[in-house]
């Protein structure tokens, strides 16, 4: 495998919207009238994109399928060494939030730019992992050891994604085969915590073939302390010890890529599980609660040229998820899962690369309360162009699709630019609408106390966004503002008998500053390096509840701050980061503060042995050791948490990415 432990290319790892599928190929203003556009496939474009390591340019192949996007890719390699997951990782990007709920493997959600976590779609090689079940996916059950880096698209997407992309998408990105490589890590450190994985990829005749295998486990007690009278002018501090907090996932993954003549095909089978214990809040215990669920996704990709100009491919996926949990002494369950069928036809023309797709998706629910399965069909027609216009200088991204989910249909769309203003320094500005039909369980499913209402109607965005973009080799940043505003929103009320049931009773505006830094490591400064991303993000309900009127969103911080400094001097090397939450309410009464918080996070590696490759390395999450920190739902967060990590593989290829 490549070298672990070192930054590849330096910081390739936050990249922005400027780069497309078109950034590969010549100048369409250098070729002739008559000369035929060459069109690479997807796996050319990749290989094309992974071959330009220097930081000013980053190729997004299929980063982002409108090139005119706020888009950051944030590469796994970076962190190696750490114990990072999908949510730590997709923390680091501007415009986002990940919400967690007690940490060490327990439930993460993420919003993007405001939205709800059903308003982000969330793409594992493509594949939704949104269900219509409802409530958003965790990414703590999307092993870690899989990832080879996370896109993620800020902004109203639906034009190029599908209805749901309210806030953004998050596309990750599992490792590819890269000839006869092998490589396996163990690690372990505070509160019982170990995980170990392992992979290999080799060759099957013309066709390429990686196995992974990875799991992870935590006990979960670690110490904290909470106010036993919170609301006092000076609080009780109690300390305690957190009790039926222990996790464990597991998961396996095979992926081919087999070469057959003009065409390719691509096939990954995927599968993962794992059980958490539910402790509850310090002042709600609940030490007899679980939850567990699984996992498998199977999914084969045809593409063939069809001639210089035309690139043919068709997709078929499935997906089948299961969960099973207990709360108190209720115990409940549901199965669901999907099948897709997707085509889709790029036609390279004097201007541009015009595509053309087609989708149909079943998916099915089986859930207790229900009473019987439900069946939802989605029908989907989508029309994008990418132009380049006054030679290279201007791009314009134009998309519309048409979509019906159920009995729920609409039109999403996007407009977007990107313009070279002098060297290195650009201006990106986009604008869309979009829409998220209602869930089974908003529409359908009773559940204690929440009654569901069939009336509800799709929630719609409605949003734009521009940004200054300086790309060099050696410094990468953008500096941009978005304003969404958010119709129909979906809130429980109360009804009758104590009981809860939505309504289309929100509207919120949406406003907010991203902005973030890299550069690239410095040869005669040990080789420093620097990544930063800011968000500053205004919140404010335009309709709701009673009392609500002109609040800030719960749980949507004002102010974000990612910052890492890095030294990579060769055989060794240490990072420092900090992470800085800005203030934020729990209610949409905005009566229940959650106060700031700042957390740092240090490690080191050593490389040990270069044939097989060999490498230690240790990180320190929460260094100071707050143990007053907790969640946005009053949930405690681990103190200072100490990891040791051992990796052997592959000795770096020649030529390859360090």
């Amino acid at each position: 495998m490549c070298s672990w432990f070192r930054l590849p290319g330096g910081v390739r790892a936050l990249a922005l919207a400027l780069a497309s599928p078109l950034a590969l190929l010549p100048p369409l203003a250098a070729r002739g009238e008559d000369s035929p556009a060459p069109t690479r496939s997807d796996a050319e474009l990749q290989e094309a994109a992974e071959q330009i390591v220097v930081i000013g340019r980053r190729p997004r192949g299929q980063v982002a399928r409108d090139p005119t996007a706020a888009a950051t890719v944030i590469e796994a390699e970076r962190f190696a060494g750490e114990a990072k997951g999908v949510a730590e990782l997709v923390a680091t990007a501007p415009g986002v939030a990940v919400n967690e709920y007690g940490g060490l493997g327990h439930l993460a959600t993420v919003s993007i730019r405001g939205a709800t976590a059903d308003g982000v779609l969330v793409l594992i090689d493509g594949i939704p992992l949104n269900t219509a079940f409802g409530g958003g996916v965790d990414l703590a059950s999307i092993p870690r050891h899989w990832i080879d880096r996370i896109e993620i698209v800020r902004g109203t997407e639906g034009a190029h994604y599908g209805a749901g992309a309210l806030g953004g998408v998050v596309n990750v990105i599992t490792r590819r085969p890269r000839g006869a490589d092998w490589s396996a890590e163990a690690s372990g450190g505070s509160f019982e915590t170990f995980a170990a994985s392992a992979e290999r990829s080799g060759s099957l005749g013309p066709a390429a073939l990686l196995l992974a295998f990875g799991g992870e486990a935590s006990g979960g007690a670690f110490p904290y302390r909470y106010a036993e009278n919170p609301d006092a002018p000076a609080p009780t501090w109690v300390h305690a010890v957190r009790a039926n907090d222990a996790s464990s996932r597991a998961g396996a993954m095979a992926k081919l890529a087999a070469p057959l003549g003009p065409s390719r095909l691509d096939v990954l089978a995927q599968l993962s599980g794992g059980r958490r214990e539910l402790p509850g809040s310090p002042y709600l215990l609940t030490p007899g609660d679980w939850q567990e669920d699984a996992r498998a996704a199977l999914s084969a990709r045809l593409s063939r040229a069809a001639s210089d100009r035309v690139l043919l491919a068709a997709g078929l996926a499935g997906r089948f998820d299961w969960l099973s949990s207990r709360t108190g002494l209720v115990r409940s369950g549901h199965r669901g899962g999907s099948a897709a069928l997707d085509a889709e036809a790029r036609l390279q023309h004097g201007r541009g690369l015009l595509r053309i797709g087609l989708q149909l998706q079943e998916e099915a629910l089986l859930a207790e309360g229900l009473g019987g399965t439900r069946l939802r069909r989605t029908f989907a027609g989508s029309l994008s162009d990418e132009l380049e216009l006054a030679g290279d200088r201007l791009r314009v991204g134009p998309a519309l699709r048409v979509e019906r989910t159920g009995g729920f249909g609409g039109v999403s769309s996007k407009l977007g630019a990107s313009v070279r203003l002098a060297g290195p320094l650009a201006l990106r500005a986009s604008g869309g609408t979009t829409f998220r039909a209602p869930s089974f369980a908003e529409l359908e499913l009773q559940q204690a106390l929440v009654v569901p209402n069939p009336a509800l109607v799709p929630e719609e965005g409605l949003g734009g966004d521009a940004a200054l973009v300086l790309d060099t080799p050696a410094v990468h940043a953008s500096l941009g503002a978005h304003a969404t505003l958010y119709r129909d929103l979906i809130y429980y009320q109360r009804v009758s008998f104590g009981r809860m049931k939505p309504f289309n009773a929100g509207k919120v505006l949406v406003r907010g500053l991203e902005a973030e830094v890299a550069t690239a490591p410095a040869p005669r400064l040990l080789g420093l390096s620097f990544s930063a991303s800011y968000t500053l993000l205004a919140t404010e309900i335009l309709r709701g509840v009673r009392g609500t009127l002109g609040n800030e969103v719960p749980h949507r911080a004002r102010h974000r701050l990612y910052a890492r400094l890095a030294v990579d001097p060769g055989p060794a090397g240490a990072h420092l980061e900090a992470h800085l939450v800005g203030r934020q309410f729990e209610d949409d009464q905005n009566l229940a503060p959650i106060p700031e918080a700042l957390t740092w996070n240090a490690g080191a590696w050593l490389r040990l042995a270069r044939s097989p490759e060999l490498a230690i390395a240790l990180e320190a999450r929460n260094l100071l050791d707050d143990r007053t920190l907790r969640d946005g739902f009053g949930n405690p967060l681990p103190g200072r948490m100490l990891l040791v990590s051992l990796r052997s593989g592959s000795p770096p290829t020649e030529g390859r990415l360090q």
